[in-house]
């Protein structure tokens, strides 16, 4: 059977995407596999930055980096509940999985694991800045797979 891999994370929710991933599972009779990252080097920039500006003093407690990654797992089961509700109104085979690591670096093990036919995420529109900080998932992910990649822009 044919896979279709949709990216999701903290900042690569694009309800664009998952109607774009969801229709495309529908026209190629293949499964969605929706892989949602808790970016851990988010978290930890997150935390760094508040440091840094001063919103928080000192050395940040282990319960702050903590209670990050609490609630963007939360986040996570969230946004997979909606789409698997959708999903299932359409009647879309659906996985999901949660994994937490570097965003690249996990895409990777799950792109070999699963070896998709096309790869669907969202990207946000960010400064040069930003893309300098935090890397940019896409070009890495377009130059590393071998399958199709769609990029959808917020």
């Amino acid at each position: 059977m044919k896979k279709i891999l949709l990216i999701v994370s903290f900042l690569r929710y694009n309800p664009e995407s998952v109607e774009k991933a969801l229709a495309l599972t529908r026209e190629r009779d293949a499964e969605l596999i929706v892989f949602f990252v808790l970016d851990v080097e988010f978290a930890e920039k997150i935390v760094h930055k508040l440091t840094d500006e001063g919103w928080i003093g000192g050395k940040p407690s282990e319960q702050l980096y903590i209670s990050l990654l609490r609630e963007y797992k939360f986040q996570a089961e969230s946004k997979i509940g909606e789409i698997e509700r959708q999903a299932k109104q359409v009647g879309v085979p659906l996985r999901s999985l949660i994994k937490s690591g570097a965003i690249l670096e996990e895409t990777m093990k799950i792109v070999q694991v699963e070896d998709p036919d096309l790869i669907i995420m969202s990207r946000r529109k960010r400064s040069n800045l930003s893309r300098l900080i935090f890397g940019s998932l896409s070009s890495a992910l377009s130059k590393h797979v071998k399958c199709e990649v769609q990029i959808i822009d917020s």
